[in-house]
């Protein structure tokens, strides 16, 4: 007997249930970095990607897509905190943000743009704080991404 799932539409088998994350996980190549797994526990077909470092598991990746497939954004970790270069995409494509992460705070210069490709804001941070420049908008959900 094949295992089955409840659905909204009825019932569905367990292999059709799993499918999705299936071809997402057989695609790992071109959603993790090269140096990084996929982690499909973790992973939802088409929204999130949870990758991880293959010779440093401290090190992952969290990458967000929008519904039409597009990158929205690529958050590094280190320890479980943002650590690295972050950026983020409007949904046609244009860059919108980017930035670098150390200890879970933005640092350094961080960039925004509008969807025509225009800067919109340009900071320094340091610790989290704007330091000079103008304040740059944040998607919001890299800081809230939890390992």
């Amino acid at each position: 007997m094949t295992p089955t799932i409840a659905s909204p539409s009825g019932r569905t088998t367990l292999a059709a249930a799993i499918l999705p994350l299936a071809l997402f996980a057989a695609c790992s190549k071109r959603v993790c970095p090269d140096d990084m797994v996929l982690d499909s526990q973790r992973s939802q077909a088409g929204k999130v990607a949870f990758c991880t470092s293959r010779a440093d598991r401290s090190r992952t990746t969290w990458i967000q897509f929008y519904d039409n497939g597009q990158h929205r954004q690529v958050c590094p970790f280190l320890g479980g905190r943002p650590g690295g270069v972050f950026h983020s995409w409007h949904k046609n494509g244009t860059r919108w943000l980017e930035g670098r992460y150390l200890n879970g705070l933005k640092n350094g210069r961080w960039a925004q743009w509008s969807e025509d490709g225009h800067p919109v804001g340009d900071g320094e941070y340091r610790d989290g704080a704007l330091v000079q420049g103008a304040p740059v908008g944040t998607p919001a959900t890299c800081e809230a991404v939890t390992w």
